[in-house]
C-alpha cells in the first residue's frame, strides 16, 4: 500500500519489556516510515516511548500529516486491562483542541463507547464522558480511532468518524458475550487523511 506512516494504537508487546519493543523496531523497520505509537493496557508506557520516541506517557501527543494533526492519548492504567484518561491529558487536550482549526485525528487505545461486545467492553474507557463531549464541542474532530477490541468497528457521533481497528494477531466475532475467535483472522485498519479535510477508511 506505500503508507506514509504506521499507526500502532498500543498493545505492541505482551510483557511490556524492551526486549519485546527491540523486535518490534526490526519488523517495522523493513516499512521505512514513521511509527507513530500509544500505548496499550499490555504496554509499558514508559518503555514503550524509550523505543519509539513521541509515544504519550503523562500528556497527549500531537503529530502533522499534511493539513492534519494527529493527537495520541495514553489511556492505560497500570495493573488494569480497562482504560482512564487522566486529569492533565484531558486539561491538555482541551487546550490544544481551543487552539487549532486543523483537521484532527484523535487515537487511543481503549474504546471511549460501547461496541456491543460485552467481554470487551466491561474493559472500556471509562469515565469516557468529559473527553466524548470535547470531541463534541470541536467540529474540526474528523475521527477517533482505536485498537484493544479485537475486532472492526465504526459508527458516527454527531459528524464525528467513531473507528475501531482490529488486531494484526487475533480479532473475535463481533457481539459475542465471551472471546470468541473469528476465523477469518489477522486485519488491520488502514485510513486515508485528504487535504480537503475529508477522510476514507476501511479494512484488509
Amino acid at each position: 500500500m506505500n503508507p506514509d506512516l504506521l499507526l500502532a494504537t498500543g498493545d505492541l508487546s505482551e510483557d511490556g519489556s524492551r526486549a519485546s519493543y527491540l523486535a518490534m523496531q526490526k519488523l517495522f523497520k523493513p516499512l521505512g516510515v514513521p511509527v507513530l505509537a500509544l500505548p496499550g493496557n499490555h504496554d509499558d508506557a514508559a518503555q514503550l516511548a524509550d523505543a519509539f520516541p513521541g509515544s504519550p506517557v503523562d500528556s497527549i501527543r500531537v503529530s502533522e500529516h499534511g493539513p492534519w494533526q494527529i493527537v495520541r492519548l495514553n489511556s492505560c492504567v497500570p495493573g488494569k486491562h480497562e482504560g482512564h484518561l487522566s486529569e492533565r491529558a484531558l486539561m491538555d487536550l482541551e487546550d490544544f483542541l481551543e487552539h487549532t482549526h486543523s483537521p484532527l485525528l484523535i487515537t487511543v487505545h481503549h474504546q471511549p463507547i460501547c461496541i456491543g461486545s460485552p467481554w470487551i467492553d466491561k474493559y472500556r474507557l471509562f469515565d469516557s464522558e468529559d473527553f466524548l463531549c470535547l470531541v463534541d464541542r470541536h467540529p474540526n474532530v474528523r475521527a477517533v480511532v482505536w485498537g484493544h477490541i479485537h475486532q472492526a468497528f465504526e459508527t458516527d457521533r454527531n459528524g464525528t468518524a467513531m473507528l475501531g481497528g482490529p488486531s494484526s494477531a487475533i480479532n473475535a466475532l463481533s457481539g459475542a458475550q465471551k472471546f470468541t475467535p473469528d476465523n477469518i483472522g489477522p486485519a488491520f485498519r488502514w485510513l486515508e487523511l485528504r487535504d480537503d479535510k475529508t477522510l476514507e477508511s476501511g479494512i484488509i
